[in-house]
């Protein structure tokens, strides 16, 4: 099938082609992999070990792209709309790649810079040496395994899917999982008078996590 250019094609006739049937709608499919797979390709060019999964991250957007398709109101062109879901598509695979292979155990090796018992840095002032340890009591003593798995393992940006996946968990139970832990920080430090802007505060002078 030869594949018109549709680096012009309007909105209308995106929208148009990829809820047709027969070769309209094949052309149309075959057109949008192929944006996808330029576009990608342009936004991962420095990200060398990427480039040869773009067709995969091609064609899991184009699903989710075709299942959203109702959702676009043309409010911009439909090939930036598009290729802004591939986006994250491909970054979300990416982020899911890199974290695989990773056990939650090492996340929680006491030798890890970020582990709660290494938050003890010399050129913290008082006051941050003051929230760390109240701050690590808390999590060593208000929450239980799992949780404590589960908060560091989201401080240290596992992806919510992979946090799930090693514990054995659902997203909803997981999401349960780190709601009960934060409130359980937060009512412990609040019982040392620390609030979690204190909190927000200490440790992103810290460099360590943009919020607890």
């Amino acid at each position: 099938m030869v594949v018109r250019s549709s680096s012009s094609w309007s909105n209308e006739q995106w929208l148009s082609g990829l809820r047709s049937a027969g070769s309209h709608g094949a052309e149309a499919h075959e057109a949008l992999l192929g944006l996808l797979c330029q576009g990608l390709r342009r936004a991962l060019r420095d990200r060398p070990e990427a480039i040869s999964w773009v067709e995969d991250f091609a064609q899991d957007a184009a699903v989710r792209i075709l299942i959203d398709l109702h959702q676009f109101r043309g409010e911009s062109q439909f090939a930036t709309w598009a290729l802004a879901i591939a986006m994250r598509v491909a970054f979300d695979e990416l982020r899911r790649k890199r974290w695989k292979d990773v056990s939650l155990d090492a996340l929680l090796d006491s030798g890890d810079a970020h582990h709660p018992s290494m938050w003890q840095r010399q050129d913290a002032s008082f006051d941050q040496q003051r929230i760390f340890k109240a701050l690590r009591h808390a999590i060593e003593t208000q929450l239980t395994v799992r949780q404590r798995t589960a908060l560091i393992a989201e401080f240290k940006e596992m992806p919510q899917t992979e946090i799930a996946r090693h514990l054995g968990v659902t997203r909803n139970a997981l999401y349960k999982l780190t709601h009960d832990a934060r409130k359980n920080l937060k009512r412990c430090l609040s019982e040392s008078g620390i609030t979690m802007e204190t909190v927000r505060w200490a440790l992103s002078n810290q460099g360590d996590f943009d919020e607890a």
